[in-house]
């Protein structure tokens, strides 16, 4: 089979995925979103445990299983990857695969290190490869819907962002431990959950940090966090609060304020497949706007595809080094008990 280059027209193939870690985000959401996209093919799947690998390979119809990561980054027909490894280890893979000439779909967080993520764009530039954090909630229409609405003025000069996402996290999964929580992997509630309240403030505002303070609660039984909150200043003197937390049960919500109003929306960041309700209040009226429903993952990996072809990543992608430079000042802070300024 001819190799995909970037560039190539949509029609010349389908693009070639080949899925890093047989863990559930890629049983139960990834290759599912392949399958209902347009632009690609499962491909291969590779798992340190080769029956894992192959065990996983027949339900999901996948045609070829490596025992190895190894193994799949040398299949010469595989375009791209799907790193779904945990945290600890995505730089080492997304460099490696880099390296192999395979485009990287990494799954967020990119990683809690700045200069890790400095080294992983690096090594796809020079390899001449995309890479995108996957942030599969970007790619939802309802929250373009929102960015048109604060274009066209409906609340006025925005002013606060409020974003929260969190779960109670049984002590089943704790005693496992669940890889989330283990702290030789960079588990923790805000790499968990708590990235996507900070992906939405930096979505919302189109910006980067100045300044952060956080507070964390933290398990001395797992030695991570289990609940994380956080105060960003953005240029403007705009602010944004926001958390994650595996504590209990809460919403996933953002909202944001401006002089005239607000614009809420809740589920914002796994709304489900049916269509959404953006909450648009103002002067003490209530407006709602709908948006389609759709499945996020088959529009992320869709939008991953185009991006690979055209050369370069595409809006409102990013490759992860922006949001890794605000995580890393945000444990800071939360270490030391003190702000931490952003350059």
């Amino acid at each position: 089979m001819r190799r995909w280059r970037p560039g190539a027209r949509v029609a010349d193939r389908p693009f070639q995925w080949g899925i890093l870690s047989a863990a559930n985000i890629a049983r139960r959401r990834f290759v599912p979103g392949v399958r209902n996209g347009s632009e690609g093919q499962a491909a291969a799947v590779a798992a340190r445990d080769g029956d894992r690998a192959r065990a996983f390979a027949d339900e999901l119809g996948i045609p070829r299983a490596y025992g190895s990561n190894e193994e799949l980054l040398a299949d010469p027909a595989i375009d791209g990857v799907h790193i779904g490894l945990p945290n600890s280890l995505h730089a080492e893979w997304t460099i490696r695969a880099a390296q192999a000439g395979k485009h990287v779909l990494c799954e967020k967080p990119l990683t809690r290190r700045a200069s890790e993520a400095e080294r992983m764009a690096s090594a796809c530039e020079l390899a001449g490869v995309i890479l995108m954090e996957a942030f599969m909630w970007r790619h939802h229409p309802q929250h373009a819907r929102v960015r048109e609405l604060l274009a066209a003025g409906e609340i006025g000069e925005s002013s606060l962002v409020r974003a929260t996402f969190s779960f109670a996290m049984g002590a089943e999964r704790r005693a496992g431990p669940d890889v989330r929580v283990q702290p030789a992997l960079n588990g923790g509630s805000f790499m968990d959950v708590g990235c996507y309240a900070l992906n939405a403030a930096r979505f919302l505002f189109d910006a980067e940090p100045v300044e952060v303070s956080a507070m964390q609660r933290t398990d001395p039984s797992l030695g991570v966090d289990t609940s994380f909150a956080a105060l960003a200043r953005f240029p403007g003197d705009r602010l944004a609060v926001i958390d994650g937390s595996f504590d209990g049960s809460g919403p996933q919500r953002y909202e944001i304020t401006g002089f005239r109003g607000t614009i809420t929306v809740d589920p914002c960041f796994q709304p489900g497949p049916g269509p959404t309700r953006i909450r648009v209040d103002r002067a003490g009226e209530r407006q709602t706007v709908e948006a389609p429903g759709v499945d996020q993952y088959a529009v992320e990996a869709d939008h991953f595809v185009r991006s690979a072809r055209a050369g370069r990543l595409l809006p409102p992608a990013e490759d992860g080094r922006a949001q890794a430079r605000v995580v890393e000042a945000l444990y800071r802070s939360a270490e030391t008990g003190q702000a931490v300024r952003l350059s």
